[in-house]
């Protein structure tokens, strides 16, 4: 399962060089920071050009990373800034003119709709994506809920969150390979960092669905459950929506130093499928049958320490499915019998700054600090809850 997924692309080079500056320079005023400014730039040919948008962070340089009004981050090189402006309010989308904005940058053929928290783009049938727009709002009031009741401090988004979706794999892979690259030809769906975005694609081709614009999404949804692939594209769909909740409630911190076993743990903790209801999801925290019997077949003594140190396992091919499954069974026991220490921990997250960076002793520091004892020192435990979940899961 963990091979659908790619994590978060973040165009590694460019970042690192600018992240590079940022730490080597002293931290701009606070007071700056957040503001609403106008930033003139040369670009190519001595023509000038205009970027509004949040500043989030300045390298000693003078490079910029900024969030515009359709939550694109924007890395700004210092030598190409000729002027700045600071404003007091920042002009925000309507759900109507972002939809209108997207779509006018997308392949012929797209249009939109909009619900309470989403601007779905899509060139699919107006059915699946009615479906799918129930699907993550469902989501989205069970995400915001479940960690309100937990005690954390969940905050809603400026703007509605934006999902593309092709009608098409070959379409899909022609868009996602500029951002993600040769990963395009093994994923079915990701969520980007810098673009704030879901993009995937109908792998139920439901175009070929004869629907109707009166039909209802739960019939829509009764036919797309049919599918045989339709266990894997919810999966994939709760995971990336998953991902992208977590970064605009307060959970996460765009281009912070999350570690990757919290972050994917957190959206295979959600992403379970439950085929019996129309929209294919209902419950947080439903056991992943399949991840489950991979921790269980392949239980990897000292994983936990080094991947809450460092984020290798889940780039190393051999090693991420196993990595993926004990992210997830690590968040289900964490969340379930250290429920209060695991929001405490989730919630420092939300003071970490864009483009920081952590060392594997500050990881296992803060790690520490909320659990009271090592992840080594957890394994007893967590293999007990391993074997109760086994236990249950046996006819």
């Amino acid at each position: 399962m963990g091979k659908r997924y790619s994590f978060i692309c973040l165009a590694p080079v460019f970042i690192a060089v600018f992240a590079a500056q940022v730490h080597s320079s002293p931290p701009v005023m606070k007071e700056e920071l957040s503001n609403i400014i106008q930033v003139f730039q040369r670009a190519s040919e001595g023509h000038q050009e205009t970027l509004r948008g949040k500043l989030l962070a300045e390298a000693q340089d003078g490079s910029l990373l900024l969030e515009d009004n359709q939550q694109v981050l924007h890395v700004i090189p210092g030598e190409s800034v000729t002027h700045r402006e600071i404003f007091d309010e920042e002009y925000l989308l309507t759900p109507k003119e972002l939809g209108q904005e997207i779509v006018a940058e997308l392949p012929a053929g797209f249009t939109f709709l909009t619900t309470r928290h989403y601007v779905i783009c899509y060139d699919t049938s107006l059915g699946y994506a009615r479906w799918s727009a129930a699907l993550l709002e469902r989501l989205f009031s069970g995400f915001h809920a479940f960690w309100s009741q937990a005690g954390l401090d969940v905050s809603q988004p400026e703007q509605p969150l934006i999902v593309i979706i092709f009608s098409n794999r070959n379409d899909y892979e022609r868009a996602a390979k500029k951002e993600v690259g040769d990963a395009s030809h093994s994923i079915v769906g990701y969520y980007n960092q810098l673009t704030n975005r879901i993009t995937t694609y109908d792998i139920t081709g439901s175009d070929s669905t004869d629907t109707t614009p009166s039909q209802s999404s739960h019939s829509v949804g009764i036919e797309i459950l049919r599918n045989p692939r339709a266990s894997s594209l919810i999966a994939t769909l709760v995971h990336e929506a998953t991902h992208q909740l977590a970064f605009n409630a307060g959970l996460h911190v765009r281009l912070s130093p999350t570690p990757v076993w919290l972050s994917e743990g957190i959206a295979t903790y959600f992403e379970t499928p439950d085929l019996t209801n129309s929209r294919g999801w209902r419950s947080i925290g439903a056991i992943n049958t399949t991840r489950l019997e991979l921790v269980v077949q392949q239980f990897t003594p000292g994983l936990l320490s080094r991947f809450i140190a460092d984020d290798k396992p889940f780039h190393d091919s051999d090693e991420a499915l196993v990595a993926y499954a004990h992210a997830w069974v690590f968040v289900s026991f964490l969340a379930t019998m250290k429920k209060d220490a695991f929001c405490s921990y989730v919630a420092h997250f939300d003071t970490k700054e864009p483009l920081g960076k952590d060392s594997a002793a500050d990881r296992m520091a803060e790690f520490k600090t909320a659990f009271g004892m090592t992840p080594d020192a957890l394994e007893p435990e967590l293999i007990q809850y391993i074997n109760s979940l086994a236990r249950r899961k046996r006819p």
